[in-house]
């Protein structure tokens, strides 16, 4: 019996309790290392996916934003050399005009008025 009860001590003592830790850690081990490690790399992958898409996305609204503004600089330039030939015939007219005004008062100042009565 002593020789039970021996076994019984080892079986539910310090060397019981050693075996049953190495157990449960070994069972931690293998679940962290066989689901949540996997499961987590995945959602990680999957996450920087998003975020790769995410930056083609971005560098092709920027590639066209660039465009655009390259298509406004090239509109903007030719609209202000339209405005400048705009201008100059304007400035071009307004002197003609302003001569010819000239010339016409010179020629009624010297030309005899009509009589009144005629």
């Amino acid at each position: 019996m002593e020789e039970h009860a021996a076994l019984l001590s080892m079986l539910t003592g310090p060397t019981s309790s050693l075996i049953l830790l190495l157990t449960i850690l070994y069972a931690v081990w293998k679940a962290v290392t066989q689901s949540i490690i996997p499961a987590v790399k995945a959602w990680v992958d999957k996450h920087l996916a998003q975020v790769d898409d995410l930056l083609e996305s971005h560098g092709k609204d920027r590639d066209a934003w660039l465009k655009s503004m390259a298509d406004c600089s090239d509109q903007n330039k030719q609209l202000q050399g339209t405005l400048e030939r705009v201008e100059r015939k304007v400035g071009g007219l307004y002197a003609r005009h302003e001569s010819l005004q000239t010339r016409l008062d010179v020629v009624l100042s010297h030309s005899p008025t009509p009589p009144a009565g005629s």
